[in-house]
């Protein structure tokens, strides 16, 4: 393909079935995002209207929202997988073709909150799309959950395809050309039509093969909270000049390492707020690393990997990515 000078991206794309977390979100996006003008979401319709109520007092962003009835066929709907990440990634792959998306924008996760001011040349600069990588697929050992599934499905097709191998599930948003997104898929498809793959570590890869001048290097991920503490697995790259928190609702209860802070954005000190996570961020990793856990934070070594059942619940809601 040839050489395409990418546009500034102000569009945001997620999929959700959370409607309280992702309006927590977006005012998380438009405070320190303001050049995203707008969000598209594909969310069961049950939440639509919580979510529109939510976020009405967002000034500035466009809301635009679909439901799995204007992107899926019932036979696609019959064929989902029961995978949260293949489940995923087969919609965000038709959202795109079949949806109101720009030809470059924001790919994220409705738990994806900026910590800081970001300014889109962190996503596109010089006209060529930046990447943000957390590992090396070809080094990732884990092999418990979807996540680490997909990404290893991904590692063998990329490898066959002769890509590179980066792990681009990081966290933060991620800079997405549509056209290359498809393309990655049709040809892992290709390998294994009923492949499950990563919606981010495979075309971000696969990308950079077929259209390497579209893309500038590959930099290291700026994200806090994944892992979810620190040294729950070893890093490859230290996270660098962060930005990005993945939000887990469970630190922020009794005993969790964020406990007393607000989830939601604070509008009078929004800065402040996200240096105190920054800061117990840093002082947990400092501690961790020396097995000198803080007495007043529950963590997964001490209790085993069974956090305590405030910590432990993880919110589901209705819909096709439960």
């Amino acid at each position: 393909m040839a050489a395409v000078t990418q546009a500034q991206p102000d569009q945001i794309v997620y999929l959700s079935n959370r409607p309280d977390i992702l309006a927590e979100t977006l005012d998380y996006v438009r405070h320190f995002m303001p050049w995203v003008t707008e969000a598209v979401v594909l969310a069961p319709s049950a939440t639509h209207d919580r979510l529109r109520q939510r976020t009405a007092a967002i000034d500035g962003l466009t809301l635009v929202l679909l439901d799995d009835d204007e992107v899926l066929t019932s036979a696609e709907r019959q064929a989902l997988s029961t995978s949260h990440s293949a489940r995923n990634a087969t919609l965000r792959r038709l959202l795109y073709e079949r949806g109101p998306i720009a030809d470059v924008f924001l790919q994220s996760d409705d738990d994806y909150r900026p910590l800081r001011a970001v300014e889109p040349s962190m996503f596109v600069s010089g006209g060529r799309l930046v990447s943000y990588a957390c590992h090396d697929l070809a080094l990732w050992r884990r092999d418990e959950s979807t996540y680490d599934h997909v990404q290893h499905a991904s590692y063998l097709a990329l490898s066959y395809l002769g890509a590179g191998s980066l792990n681009f599930a990081s966290h933060l948003p991620q800079a997405i050309d549509r056209e290359l997104f498809g393309a990655s898929f049709a040809a892992a498809m290709e390998l294994d039509p009923a492949g499950a793959f990563c919606e981010w570590s495979l075309p971000l890869n696969h990308g950079r093969l077929i259209a390497p001048d579209r893309f500038d290097a590959a930099r290291t991920y700026r994200t806090i909270c994944w892992p979810r503490y620190p040294h729950e697995w070893p890093y490859w790259r230290r996270p660098e000049h962060l930005a990005f928190e993945n939000f887990h609702p469970e630190l922020y209860a009794p005993g969790g390492l964020f406990a007393g802070l607000s989830t939601s954005l604070d509008t009078a000190a929004p800065e402040q707020q996200a240096f105190a996570k920054l800061s117990r961020w840093y002082r947990f990793d400092l501690q961790a690393g020396r097995l000198r856990f803080p007495r007043d934070v529950h963590d997964p070594w001490r209790y085993g990997g069974s956090l305590p059942a405030t910590l432990a619940a993880k919110p589901k809601g209705a819909g096709w990515w439960v």
